[in-house]
C-alpha cells in the first residue's frame, strides 16, 4: 500500500538536516510522495520567522532536487491558527491516500498533548526521526502509548545531521558562515533578501 508522507515546518530556513531526513523518506519503498508543508505563521507570533512567500522560495531551492517531494502550500491558505487535525481534513478533501505524518522523537513524546490527537492517528500513521539526546527507553514508552491508543508508529532508522533552523540563525547574527549547514543556493538568498539580520523580516 502506498503512503504519502506529509514533512511540515516552518523551514526558517531550511537546511541540510532536512534535505537528509527528505531523502531518507524518499527511499522508502512504500512512500509515493511527499508533501514539503511550510507552516502559516501569524505575523504577532513571528519573531524572526521569515516572511512565507521567502521560506517558500527557499524550500524551492533546497528541496527541488528530492525524489519524490512536492511543495504543498496547502496551511499557507489556511487563516488563523492551524491544527494537524484540519490540515488531514483539507488532504483527505483533496484525495490524499493513506498519510503519514513524520515527525521528531520530540514530537512523539508530546504527542498526547496535541490537539485531538486520538482523531489524529485515526487518519494518518507517524513516522519518527530519531532526536539528537532523547533517549530511548523515553521513546519507546511514547510508542508504546500512541499504540495503546490505536495509532501506527514507524521509528525511522537514519539519524539526520545534527543541524537547525536556530542554529543557522544564529551563526548569521553573529557574522558566521553558514555554507556547511544550507544549500548555497538559499545561503545567496538569505544573503540577497537581508533575512535574519535582525531587522524586519515580513518584507
Amino acid at each position: 500500500m502506498l503512503k504519502t508522507a506529509i514533512f511540515g515546518g516552518t523551514f526558517n530556513p531550511p537546511h541540510n538536516g532536512h534535505i537528509a531526513m527528505l531523502s531518507g523518506i524518499a527511499d522508502l519503498p512504500e512512500i509515493e510522495k511527499i508533501l514539503v508543508m511550510p507552516a502559516n505563521i501569524p505575523p504577532h507570533k513571528a519573531g524572526d520567522i521569515a516572511a512565507a512567500h521567502h521560506r517558500v522560495n527557499m524550500c524551492k531551492m533546497a528541496f527541488n532536487g528530492i525524489k519524490k517531494a512536492e511543495l504543498c502550500l496547502l496551511e499557507l491558505e489556511l487563516e488563523g491558527k492551524n491544527y494537524t487535525l484540519n490540515t488531514l481534513k483539507r488532504l483527505k478533501e483533496r484525495s490524499v491516500q493513506n498519510p503519514v505524518l513524520v515527525i521528531g522523537a520530540d514530537s512523539l513524546i508530546n504527542f498526547g498533548k496535541w490537539y485531538e490527537y486520538e482523531q489524529i492517528l485515526n487518519m494518518a500513521e507517524l513516522y519518527v526521526y530519531p532526536r539528537q539526546g532523547m533517549g530511548k527507553s523515553l521513546v519507546l514508552t511514547a510508542k508504546a502509548f500512541i499504540e495503546g491508543k490505536g495509532g501506527t508508529v514507524t521509528l525511522l532508522n537514519q539519524s539526520p545531521p545534527g543541524i537547525s533552523s536556530t542554529l543557522v540563525r544564529d551563526r548569521l547574527l553573529n557574522k558566521k558562515p553558514i555554507n556547511d549547514f544550507v544549500p548555497s543556493a538559499v545561503a545567496e538568498y538569505i544573503k540577497e533578501n537581508g533575512l535574519y539580520n535582525g531587522t524586519n523580516l515580513f518584507k
